[in-house]
């Protein structure tokens, strides 16, 4: 049995879920791709939880809201 893409299944559910809370935000918003990019960044680091990997990823797309980045 292949292992699931903690990686990617940690960012889809983040990416929904922001997208929720942000019904503003576009699809291909270009915040999407620093959101995979981190969340890449922090499984590549050891973190292999999927809901901890989504959790750490709407921290840091609120951190980047309140930055204004």
């Amino acid at each position: 049995m292949a292992e699931p893409d903690v990686a990617s299944a940690a960012f889809a559910r983040a990416w929904s879920a922001y997208r929720l809370i942000n019904q503003n935000v576009d699809e291909n918003d270009e915040r999407r791709a620093s959101l995979e990019r981190f969340i890449r960044q922090r499984r590549e680091a050891g973190l292999d939880d999927v809901e901890m990997l989504a959790v750490a990823g709407l921290k840091f797309l609120k951190t980047m809201d309140q930055s204004g980045i």
